[in-house]
């Protein structure tokens, strides 16, 4: 219980202080839901290995465009 008041209120005084124009704590919130969003994609990736073959190949694509730019 402690660890969950210990967030929220983390979450709570990010907010007040993005008010003030202080956005590191935002900053730090976005950037740990990006990570576990991108760590559970990778899992379902691991689910699914056609889908691996379609990322990669999209990557090489991707890749191969901004190369001839």
């Amino acid at each position: 219980m402690g660890i969950l008041t210990g967030i929220l209120m983390f979450i709570f005084f990010s907010i007040v202080a993005a008010c003030d124009g202080d956005w590191s704590g935002i900053e730090v919130i976005i950037k740990f839901v990006a990570g576990f969003a991108l760590f559970a994609f990778v899992l379902y990736l691991m689910t699914q290995p056609v889908l691996i073959l379609v990322c990669i190949i999209v990557a090489v694509v991707i890749g191969v465009a901004k190369s001839k730019k």
